[in-house]
């Protein structure tokens, strides 16, 4: 999907039609890149994913938030938003990264 949308430049990704019309391509290589790990995960003091459930029925995440939530490592928490978190909820979004 991420390579097909790319079709046009060959490098950049173009956002979905509607919703905010300040989002803009995507880089194509933040698709494909592979991570290199060096072990410090351990020292990391927070894990926490937030699962933005407002789109439900497209959101690529389902299958990551079921994994996440059966880890006690992690706390997974729920936004009824859509992909745009910060945008449809500002303090909500805050509030969670803040702790709150």
């Amino acid at each position: 999907m991420a390579a097909a949308g790319a079709a046009a430049t060959g490098y950049s990704i173009r956002p979905p039609d509607g919703g905010d019309p300040r989002r803009r391509p995507h880089p194509l290589a933040s698709f494909l890149q592979t991570i290199r790990l060096t072990g410090t995960l351990a020292e990391v003091p927070r894990r926490e994913f937030i699962y933005c459930s407002g789109w439900e029925d497209r959101t690529p995440f389902a299958e990551l938030r079921t994994r996440l939530q059966a880890d006690p490592e992690w706390q997974v928490h729920d936004l009824p938003t859509g992909h745009d978190a910060m945008h449809e909820a500002p303090e909500a979004v805050a509030a969670l990264l803040l702790g709150e």
